[in-house]
């Protein structure tokens, strides 16, 4: 896994054991965070019993520890020899802190991030893998939920409290928002639901956002009260969250299974930019505009080729007028940068900026997720059934005539 994003003024690449920091303009790498081999020599401890719910009904798919707790103290102490590498990573909205998860010994680590270098304020154990990390608004927590469908909560400012579990589903969370005033948790799954989490009442559902037909990959907040998703049935689709109300449904060339948001100045319009499965354009980027109060369009589409099928694209980040994607050729990891306006190969760029980048990456090797265990099996078995009948009605005619 190589994730990417942009955080102004930094494009921001984890992989493998790195985090490179770099100035977009110029591509220069002006930081970086490098994990060791074993995290328990930067103080990773014993998982600790993963904690129960406060008062009120459980969450509708608990975590239970007494099966996940010996392999979480096995590669606690490194007994088991395991490849750390990084999973998610993201800042805080203030940028004063930076959160990122491993897996190989599953942990999630908090940093203080300075201009020069960042500071490790701490490093917690993770019972399984993660799939989403996200802060809240005002950086004093963060969220990660993992893939079997829980969230937990870990605390920024008591940097080495236990987390909290807060909720549950019953499949893998895909992405996952914090509301600007702290009210709401609205996470998606692989079973095609968007739900909304009153916070701190976790045991309490305010609303579903329900429509799409297959797995919702990724959320993004519009406004206080609106938000838009993509998802692998070849939709964007605009909800009013506190409702449950759909307000716009886009159809897509293909299956989405990334989305970023951008807010444009001063128009206050956006810029939606969604990753393609297996389609001749990876990437479609659409301008979204809000009409009326509950009204949305999209109003122009630019599609990005950016080589697909010559190469496995995986990930992708977006700026003013840039894309740069990430992805696999030849099993090894590369990078590659177009215009947004256009779709064309970028122009500009320093000579030798990816050798500089990718050499300071562990590039070999590089096995992108397979993203087509997304999808839902399907099994047609009525026309199973029918076949089966036809055969023994066509057997029985030919018994009779014989």
């Amino acid at each position: 896994m190589a994730t990417i994003f942009f955080s102004e003024p930094e494009l921001v690449i984890g992989h493998g054991r790195k985090v490179l920091f770099l100035n977009p303009g110029d591509l220069q790498i002006f930081k970086e965070i490098e994990l060791p081999p074993d995290l328990t020599t930067c103080g990773l401890k014993l998982a600790e019993p993963v904690p129960v719910p406060g008062p009120g009904p459980r969450p509708s798919h608990p975590a239970s520890s007494s099966k996940q707790q010996p392999a979480a103290l096995k590669e606690a102490t490194g007994s088991v020899k395991v490849e750390v590498s990084i999973q998610n990573v993201t800042y805080s909205p203030d940028r004063q802190l930076l959160a990122l998860t491993t897996v190989g010994q599953k942990a999630v680590l908090l940093y203080k991030s300075r201009p020069e270098n960042a500071q490790l304020l701490s490093i917690r154990p993770l019972t399984r893998a993660s799939s989403a990390l996200r802060f809240c608004s005002d950086g004093s927590s963060v969220l990660v939920t993992d893939k079997t469908g829980d969230c937990y909560q870990y605390d920024c400012v008591e940097v080495d409290a236990p987390p909290r579990l807060l909720l549950g589903h019953l499949s893998i969370v895909y992405d996952i928002l914090w509301s600007e005033d702290q009210q709401y948790i609205i996470t998606c799954d692989r079973d095609d639901k968007i739900r909304v989490t009153n916070y701190p009442a976790t045991f309490d559902i305010h609303s579903y956002c329900l429509g799409h037909k297959e797995f919702v990959s990724g959320l993004a907040m519009l406004t206080e009260q609106h938000i838009i998703s993509a998802s692998g049935d070849k939709t964007l689709r605009v909800w009013n969250y506190t409702s449950g109300k759909e307000l716009l449904l886009h159809e897509l060339p293909a299956p989405a299974v990334r989305m970023l948001v951008r807010q444009l100045e001063p128009e206050k319009a956006y810029e939606v930019a969604v990753l393609l499965y297996d389609h001749v354009d990876a990437i479609g980027v659409y301008r979204l505009e809000q009409t009326t109060k509950e009204s949305w369009s999209i109003t122009a589409t630019q599609m990005v080729r950016a080589e697909a099928g010559n190469w496995h694209i995986c990930n992708f980040a977006l700026t003013d007028n840039r894309i740069y994607v990430t992805g696999a050729e030849n099993d090894r990891l590369t990078l590659r940068v177009y215009d947004s306006r256009n779709g064309e190969t970028a122009t500009g760029l320093p000579d030798g900026w990816l050798k500089m980048v990718l050499d300071n990456l562990d590039v070999d090797a590089f096995m992108p997720e397979d993203l087509s265990v997304w999808f839902k099996k399907r099994f047609d078995n009525v026309s199973d059934y029918l076949e089966r009948k036809k055969r023994r009605i066509e057997e029985q005619k030919q018994q009779k005539c014989g």
